[in-house]
């Protein structure tokens, strides 16, 4: 089984199957591996126990009566990422890392606000100037407006009164009543004189130039009225004609004030305007809540890009984010005290489950124990830290820790109790 040579294990199938020394090694050193994989190791569980052993202790638990996972520090409201339209470029930073902003407060410039800002007084400035050539057309439409409403009033006031006047002129004792009753007496006078002039007796006594001069008293009496009364109508005619003008300038005037809002643009500009707002807030990089400055992420001069140019959070209420085996999560319970550790804080720190999340996912946080098991399901557990700990876990936003939640194992029934 040993040579003199060299020191080897050679199990004896080794020899029966007539391997050589080099071949023979080889099979050892694959059976030693595959003994400490299998038999010869704890369970991946245990494994992962140990590494997280600080914080059982921080906890004052057992192994058995408490809950290990990994987590990682967060501000409770997350962090804000302060981004520029891409393509710009960043002015100046106003602010330094670690330092206290309000909500609100403005945080740095993008070179692109200056132009976007003028961009804005131009447009402010066209839109003024159209409001005021709006209100200058419209008051002079509206001024024609009013004209035009005063002299249909008059024209309506002309026609009422010239219709009044020929039904006066044609009364008895008007104008036209009396020319009527002139014609009348000269027709009768001209019809006696024609009776007379065909008597036999009295034919003689008219002669015909009297009966040619009563037709002409006739036909001047006749044409006397009827140029009365061709003037009483074309007068009654000419203030309906006034009338339907009024009317009508006065429509043309209306929809001439319609034109000068609806042609002016103000609403157009209107929206450029408010696009041109929209695109300046884009371009301010102003902080949305009251936080402290993480990092800045694009420094002055830099081109902006989908990477944040600063990133900040509100650090006042800090949390620890586990990833808790589901085979485990039963034993979690909310209001359970935790305990949090890493290497990279000075002390412990301490809180309390404040919420398990029903959405079952693979852990995305790397374990550092390299035999550990990569093959199981986790839900979230939020650890609420401590007042008296949230300054420390402010400091290590994104840390990965490790966790302790006090969670006593259920205990056993007797069906389950192991027999003696």
């Amino acid at each position: 089984m040993f040579n003199d040579k060299q020191t080897q294990f050679s199990p004896p199938y080794m020899e029966e199957a007539g391997l050589s020394g080099t071949a023979r090694l080889m099979a050892t050193t694959l059976c030693v591996g595959v003994f400490a994989l299998g038999c010869g190791r704890t369970t991946t569980d245990e494994a992962e126990l140990s590494s997280t052993l600080p914080a059982l202790a921080a906890l004052g638990a057992k192994p058995g009566a408490a809950v290990v996972a990994q987590g990682q520090l967060e501000p409770a409201k997350g962090i804000n990422s302060i981004v520029g339209p891409p393509g710009d470029e960043v002015e100046s930073i106003d602010v330094v890392e670690g330092q206290q902003v309000k909500a609100g407060q403005t945080l740095g410039r993008l070179v692109g606000q200056a132009a976007k800002e003028l961009e804005l007084e131009i447009a402010m400035a066209r839109r003024d100037e159209a409001k005021a050539k709006m209100k200058a057309d419209e008051a002079a439409a509206t001024a024609k407006l009013d004209v035009a409403k005063v002299g249909l009033q008059q024209s309506k006031l002309q026609l009422e009164q010239a219709s009044g006047n020929l039904a006066e002129s044609e009364a008895n004792g008007g104008r036209l009543g009396l020319l009527a009753q002139e014609l009348t007496i000269a027709d009768a006078k001209l019809k006696q004189l024609k009776a007379a002039s065909s008597d036999r007796d009295t034919g003689r006594l008219v002669t015909a130039s009297s009966i040619e001069q009563q037709q002409l008293s006739v036909d001047q009496s006749r044409s006397q009225l009827a140029a009365a009364r061709r003037d009483a109508e074309q007068k009654i005619d000419g203030f309906k004609l006034a009338i339907e003008g009024a009317e009508k300038e006065i429509i043309a005037n209306q929809l001439a004030i319609a034109a000068a809002k609806s042609a002016s643009g103000i609403t157009t500009m209107d929206k450029q305007i408010e696009l041109l707002r929209l695109q300046i807030r884009s371009t301010k990089l102003i902080s949305p809540v009251d936080a402290t400055v993480l990092t800045i992420d694009t420094p002055t001069g830099e081109p902006t890009t989908n990477i944040p140019v600063l990133r900040l959070a509100d650090t006042r209420r800090m949390i620890a984010r586990a990833e808790i085996n589901v085979v485990d999560l039963q034993r979690v319970a909310i209001g359970a005290n935790a305990t949090i550790t890493s290497a990279a804080l000075p002390k412990p720190l301490r809180g309390k489950v404040k919420s398990i999340s029903q959405l079952i996912g693979s852990p995305r946080l790397p374990t550092l124990n390299p035999m550990a098991r990569v093959d199981w399901r986790s839900a979230q557990v939020i650890i609420e830290i401590d007042d008296a700990s949230n300054a420390e876990a402010a400091q290590r936003i994104h840390l990965q820790v490790d966790i302790a939640i006090e969670a006593p194992l259920p205990s056993l029934s007797k069906a389950d109790e192991p027999s003696v």
